[in-house]
């Protein structure tokens, strides 16, 4: 027990030097960002011009950054899939990239056809140190400003998951947690709270069962870190629900015999559990003492820190999750695709990303600019302004359209601060109104204020077989909605819509758009969405809120779960 104390102690006070070297290292880039930007640009292009991809498009004569925007053009994923095709599937090298290629990311692409997102030994180490060593360097910094030393050298729940998976060719593939795990895996146990079998998941299980049943029994728990705060909520809305299940397994030393699992890996579990009378106990009383103040202070005195993606489309689950979690402050991670890791927010609390100068090389449109072609890099950029993101990444895409939509709040130094806005392939137009994320998450979150009418989760469709087209927006209320309140209701979402975005309003108004419908869910509806997708394999850590309804699966799905008056 000592000596698990003292390498639990040891591995977190090293993941914070490591993480403060990296931290420095930002805030050093971010004074020069504009140079580090495009000599990261030049490496790149150098590095590359002996490929196959650089070959075609002449990066050895590429001398400068408008050299580059003049040679290569914008790409897709579909630019790049015949490569990675060859890359696979013959082993071939040097095609996009001249780095081995030591992991594929999977992430979903058009028509349901997964894409194979390249990753490189640089990506690697970024998504490592950003998702891992900074955040806990940046929690050391927040903990000892306060109150002049770090936070408890507890366990954490690790929310995400890392099941191993593999190409025929050997190559990891799926989460990259699942790969910059692997060289740490011997540690993880002094350090999550959850075993290996339950980090490194192989076969069907109740993953919410068995992460949220060790933290409970881990009475030192200090930290729980994820990827969206949807999974994060998911897990407490699992222990509210279940927690007399759980606290009666933890007395007995057991895994539940109704949870799914396999039979052999039950076994090994089950060998190494004790029963705990005591923590028993101590849960029970704090959980019959229910949950009108928040639970998580209450059951872990040392509970420090929460890391998720809980901005922009998460936010409402950030709000639902302090419900559980009160004051602890929460770390909002990093905005990453499986392309890069691109921005990280620099301190607790702070809903604005810094851009990592030496993640990528950045290009961007303003959305609001009649030239779509022209783009501007870090140091041309307007805060305040919005821009459509190109990205350059270290893995072998140039100037990749991400169709991300960001805004630039303010400046660390030289680098941009930016909040995500939306997806323009996310975004709804029927007849040319054009209505994005943040507008849709705008008229909700009004809506909700001036009914009083709390939303768990929401979407957006587009009807268009109805005459004339007309939006239909699904609500996920968190207490059941009376029939006689439904059009008063109606009328305030499509109010708020209008607002939001004046085409939409003039257009409804002009009768080109039918009148809003609104569609209210069954309670647990987007909960139920989720758990259906992990019981298809997609992995928590890439799913993400549903805003648009844009397949016939989603639309079947939601529509069918609408509550019928």
């Amino acid at each position: 027990m000592i000596r698990d104390k003292l390498m639990k102690s040891m591995i977190i006070k090293t993941m914070i030097k490591k993480g403060k070297a990296d931290l420095k290292k930002l805030d050093d880039e971010s004074r020069s960002a504009v140079s580090v930007s495009e000599e990261l640009l030049k490496k790149i292009v150098s590095d590359a011009r002996d490929t196959e991809y650089g070959k075609k498009y002449d990066f050895a004569g590429i001398k400068s950054v408008e050299d580059y925007k003049k040679k290569v053009p914008f790409s897709r994923y579909d630019d790049y899939a015949p490569y990675i095709e060859r890359m696979i599937k013959n082993g071939e090298e040097n095609l996009i990239t001249p780095e081995p290629v030591l992991h594929y990311a999977l992430s979903s692409g058009s028509v349901g056809v997964p894409k194979h997102i390249p990753v490189t030994k640089k990506t690697l180490d970024l998504y490592c140190s950003y998702t891992c060593n900074n955040v806990f360097a940046s929690m050391d910094e927040y903990y000892r400003n306060i109150t002049g030393h770090s936070f408890p050298a507890g366990k954490g729940l690790y929310a995400l998951e890392a099941k191993p998976m593999y190409l025929p060719n050997g190559v990891p593939k799926g989460p990259i947690s699942a790969t910059t795990l692997q060289p740490v895996k011997k540690y993880l146990k002094y350090i999550f709270s959850s075993p290996l079998p339950v980090v490194f998941p192989e076969g069907h299980m109740n993953m919410k069962y068995l992460k949220i049943r060790y933290a409970l029994q881990e009475r030192d728990l200090a930290f729980m870190i994820g990827a969206f705060m949807t999974a994060m909520v998911d897990l407490m809305t699992y222990a509210q629900a279940n927690w007399e299940m759980i606290v009666e397994d933890i007395a007995e030393g057991k895994i539940n015999e109704d949870i799914e699992m396999p039979d052999k890996l039950r076994a090994e579990l089950e060998s190494k559990l004790k029963p705990d009378v005591n923590r028993a106990l101590e849960l029970k009383k704090e959980f019959d003492a229910g949950f009108d103040t928040p639970i998580m202070p209450r059951i872990w005195k040392k509970m420090s820190w929460i890391c998720a993606i809980g901005t922009g489309g998460f936010a409402m689950y950030t709000e639902k999750m302090r419900q559980y979690s009160g004051d602890i402050p929460i770390h909002f991670h990093t905005y990453a695709a499986s392309e890069a890791l691109m921005a990280t927010a620099r301190y607790p609390e702070e809903k604005e990303f810094v851009l990592v100068p030496d993640s990528g090389f950045y290009e961007f449109i303003p959305v609001d600019a009649e030239d779509q072609e022209t783009t501007y890099t870090i140091g041309q950029l307007e805060k305040g302004r919005d821009y459509e993101l190109i990205l350059t990444n270290t893995s072998g895409f140039y100037r990749y359209k991400l169709e991300d939509v960001i805004r630039v709040t303010g400046f660390h130094g030289e680098a941009p601060k930016i909040t995500f806005v939306y997806r323009k392939n996310q975004m709804i137009s029927i007849a040319g109104e054009k209505t994005n994320e943040e507008s849709v998450r705008w008229a909700v979150e009004q809506f909700s204020r001036e009914t009083g009418c709390a939303v768990s989760d929401y979407s957006i469709f587009a009807d268009t077989d109805a005459a004339p087209g007309r939006y239909v927006v699904l609500i996920e209320p968190e207490k059941l909605i009376p029939e006689e309140k439904l059009e008063s209701y109606r009328n305030v979402i499509e109010a708020k819509l209008a607002i939001a975005n004046p085409s939409f309003g003039s257009k409804i108004k002009n009768n080109v758009l039918g009148k809003t419908a609104i569609n209210i869910e069954q309670l647990e509806t987007y909960a139920l969405y989720r758990d259906l997708m992990y019981q298809k394999g997609i992995s928590s850590n890439q799913l993400k809120p549903v805003r648009v309804i844009d397949t016939p699966v989603k639309e079947k799905f939601f529509f069918k779960l609408t509550e019928k008056y």
